[in-house]
């Protein structure tokens, strides 16, 4: 998670667990340690409980990276999120890809953030490669 604080992401957590299941979920905090990993060696590092350390990545959107197996987890998750956060509607949610696997998480949050502000703008309907999905 990219600019929430520790308390946002207790209250998050707290939420899924009143979801129930069986899932495990943890929030780590983006770091400038991180910023020029790659995202298979991160999130296999944050899987072990492996955090790298270093100073929280503030500037920019907020964005929740989620590497689940599930959309409908991943539903959950933002859900849980945006019902603790002022201004829900401006967190950038992204499931991790095969393709950002091999991409550093600065990367990647450029390119989710890029996503995020183009879709504030257009309408996918209007946009020719998105009516074929």
């Amino acid at each position: 998670m990219r600019g929430f604080t520790k308390d946002l992401a207790g209250q998050a957590l707290q939420k899924l667990a009143e979801e129930g299941g069986e899932y495990s979920t943890s929030f780590a905090p983006m770091t400038d340690e991180m910023r020029d990993m790659k995202m298979e060696p991160l999130l296999e590092s944050l899987f072990e409980g492996k955090a790298p350390g270093g100073n929280p990545l503030r500037e920019g959107h907020r964005v929740v990276i989620m590497a689940v197996s599930s959309q409908q987890r991943a539903v959950t998750i933002m859900r849980a999120v945006k019902s603790v956060s002022p201004d829900p509607h401006d967190i950038v949610f992204a499931m991790v890809t095969q393709t950002a696997l091999g991409w550093t998480l600065q990367h990647y949050i450029d390119h989710v953030s890029e996503e995020h502000e183009y879709m504030k703008t257009h309408n996918p309907a209007e946009d020719p490669d998105m009516k074929k999905i």
